[in-house]
C-alpha cells in the first residue's frame, strides 16, 4: 500500500463514520431516513459506501428506538413504585475509523483487493495490494464472500471480509470425551470409556495470580506505572502458556483414548454459577475459561 492509498482509505473512513454519525442525530432529532437514498445524503463518499452508511444508521436507529421504548416501560414502572428515578437511552456514536463495503463492491484477486474510493470528487476503484496467506487466498478464491471491513489494528489498516463455510461433519464413532472448567482444578475430562483425569493446580494458578495483585498494588502506590504494565503483562503470558500446556494435555489424552468428539460445558453465566470466597473471588473474575476453551477447540481441529 502506497502513502496515497492509505491517504485515501483513511480519509475514506473518516468521512464513512462521520456520514453515519450524522445521519443517526439526524434521525435522533425527528428527521425521518427511513426513505432516504444516495441523492437525500450529502457525503463525499462513492454511491455504494453511501447506501451502506444509509443501512448503517437505519441498523442503529432501530435499536436506539428500540432501547428508548425500553427505557419508558422502565420509567413507568419506577414511577408506579414511587421512585424519583429516571432511565434514559443514550444515542449511539460511533468512534472508531473504520467502513464497510458489501460484496458487490470489492473484489479479491490475488494478493489484490478493489474497492471503490473518491478521487478530487470522483469515485474510483483502488486496487490496494495486501498480504494474504496461501490459506486465505485459497478461501476468498473458493467461498461466496459477504461484507468487507475495513477498520484500524494497531497503526495497519486491516480488511476484515466475512466468508460462508460449510460446517463439517463429525462421526459418531470412537469415544466422546467431556471437559468441564473450573477454579480449583482448571479442566476435568470424562471420556465414555469410564475414564477421568485431572488437569493443572487451580490453587498454583491462585497463589501467581494473588503474588503479581500484591506486586502491583505496592507499583502503583509508588505510582511506577510502567512497571505496573510489564507486571501485568507477564502475569498475562504465564497464564496464556498455562492454557497452551492445559489445552496440549487435553487433547492428547482425547487422541491416547480415541476420542473423536470433545463437549465443552456451556460458558455462559459460569462466574455466577461457580462457588465463590473471599480468596478466589478475585482469580474468578479474571480466570479465561473462554481463552482455554478456544485453545482447546482450535488444536483439536
Amino acid at each position: 500500500m502506497t502513502g496515497e492509498q492509505k491517504s485515501l482509505i483513511v480519509a475514506t473512513m473518516t468521512e464513512y463514520i462521520n456520514t453515519v454519525n450524522s445521519l443517526v442525530s439526524d434521525a435522533a432529532n425527528g428527521i425521518s431516513i427511513s426513505k432516504y437514498t444516495t441523492a437525500d445524503v450529502k457525503a463525499n463518499l462513492p454511491s455504494a459506501l453511501t447506501n451502506q452508511c444509509i443501512r448503517d444508521a437505519k441498523s442503529i436507529v432501530k435499536k436506539y428506538n428500540k432501547a428508548c421504548r425500553d427505557a419508558d416501560r422502565k420509567n413507568d414502572k419506577l414511577a408506579k413504585q414511587g421512585k424519583n428515578i429516571t432511565v434514559t437511552a443514550t444515542l449511539p456514536v460511533l468512534k472508531k475509523t473504520c467502513c464497510y463495503v458489501n460484496n458487490q463492491n470489492f473484489k479479491i484477486n490475488g494478493d489484490y483487493i478493489e474497492f471503490p474510493v473518491m478521487v478530487n470528487g470522483k469515485s474510483k476503484r483502488l486496487s490496494v495490494k495486501t498480504k494474504m496467506s496461501d490459506r486465505q487466498k485459497s478461501v476468498f478464491a473458493n467461498s461466496k464472500l459477504g461484507t468487507m471491513r475495513i477498520v484500524y489494528k494497531g497503526n495497519k489498516i486491516v480488511a476484515q471480509v466475512v466468508y460462508e463455510t460449510i460446517e463439517p461433519t463429525y462421526t459418531t464413532e470412537g469415544n466422546v470425551m467431556g471437559v468441564d472448567l473450573g477454579v480449583k482444578c482448571p479442566a476435568v475430562s470424562y471420556i465414555s470409556d469410564g475414564s477421568v483425569k485431572f488437569y493443572g493446580n487451580g490453587r498454583k494458578n491462585k497463589y501467581m495470580r494473588r503474588h503479581y495483585r500484591c506486586l502491583r498494588k505496592k507499583l502503583q502506590k509508588a505510582k511506577h506505572i510502567d512497571a505496573v504494565k510489564r507486571i501485568n503483562d507477564k502475569e498475562q503470558r504465564i497464564m496464556k502458556d498455562i492454557d497452551h500446556k492445559l489445552s496440549h494435555d487435553v487433547v492428547e489424552t482425547a487422541v491416547a483414548h480415541n476420542v473423536k468428539t470433545i463437549k465443552l460445558e456451556r460458558l455462559a453465566n459460569i462466574r455466577s454459577t461457580t462457588r465463590t470466597s473471599r480468596k478466589n473471588n478475585h482469580s474468578l473474575h479474571n480466570w479465561s475459561f473462554y481463552r482455554l476453551a478456544q485453545f482447546i477447540e482450535y488444536k483439536a481441529k
